[in-house]
């Protein structure tokens, strides 16, 4: 089941996408609407709560749930908003994937290359990353997010995919040169950094995680092409070294690295730029479309 967040006449709901958000014909079952909420088991209509009641579950109520018309909505006619909009904490993972790795002539890390990316940077998706005057040179980084749904505490990467409820389509968006000058918190952690979406499928949806192919394009010109089985420490591998380091909760993110390509090894180095569009993609999960606009000064 894919679920989402939406606005429509102001208010900030939950939904069920019928279709990948790309279609014309596309709908939302709105969560909120009365008919539903026998389905919800008196949580609110917000994909968070969700989580933390038990997103299986929960869909396993609303598939066998009656759906009127009444409680179908177009799609053109609500505007998305990122299906998490205030994740827990957001995991970031670097130097992941092997061919990223081999594009920079590095060797492989023992353990995962950790930093926290701040919720506050999260978009939805057809929002735009804003580049504050100044920021240098700024790369796009099309991941798969792995969305836990049960603690996770010290579990092993045998169990590890048990915690996770539900993916999503992620671009760790990343000031590169302000990284290279001041470090990974300052360089990761601008707002509007994080675009999410479209939808986030639940585990089911997504049975191996590692075999899905994942990119980005700009303006339609491809720019990361690769494969989720090129990954160096697995979904299960994070999950798992990370419930170790800290208990994980529901409603956490794990941006799980990203393929080769990325802006800065390309010859001249492909910098986003405003009045271009991102999009990033992963099978089965959607594509994320962003827009890149300028930032005013002080």
């Amino acid at each position: 089941m894919r679920f989402v967040t939406f606005t429509s006449d102001g208010a900030e709901r939950a939904g069920i996408l019928i279709g990948d958000a790309s279609g014309p014909d596309d709908t939302i079952v709105d969560l909120a609407h009365p008919a539903m909420q026998s389905a919800l088991a008196g949580y609110a209509p917000q994909v968070l709560d969700l989580i933390r009641a038990g997103l299986a579950d929960a869909a396993a109520r609303l598939r066998d749930h009656a759906i009127p018309a009444a409680a179908r909505l177009p799609l053109r006619s609500v505007r998305l908003l990122a299906p998490l909009p205030t994740p827990g904490r957001i995991f970031g993972i670097a130097h992941n994937y092997v061919d990223a790795l081999a594009e920079r002539g590095a060797p492989h890390p023992t353990e995962p290359f950790l930093f926290m990316k701040e919720p506050w940077t999260v978009i939805g998706p057809g929002e735009p990353v804003v580049l504050p005057p100044g920021i240098g040179g700024c790369t796009y980084e099309a991941e798969i997010a792995a969305v836990i749904g049960s603690r996770a505490d010290g579990v092993r990467a045998e169990e590890a995919l048990s915690h996770v409820c539900a993916y999503g389509v992620f671009n760790d968006v990343s000031a590169s040169e302000l990284i290279r000058r001041e470090g990974f918190g300052p360089g990761k952690n601008v707002a509007t950094f994080g675009p999410f979406g479209p939808y986030l499928a639940t585990s089911d949806e997504v049975p191996d995680p590692q075999v899905l192919r994942i990119g980005l394009s700009i303006d339609g010109v491809s720019l990361q092409d690769s494969s989720t089985a090129r990954m160096l420490f697995s979904v299960a591998d994070l999950v798992a070294h990370l419930s170790r380091q800290t208990m994980l909760e529901p409603g956490d993110v794990i941006a799980t690295g990203t393929p080769a390509g990325i802006a800065a090894l390309r010859q001249p180095p492909a910098w986003i730029r405003p009045g271009t569009t991102m999009t990033a993609w992963v099978e089965g999960l959607g594509a994320l479309i962003s827009t890149v606009v300028a930032g005013e000064g002080p």
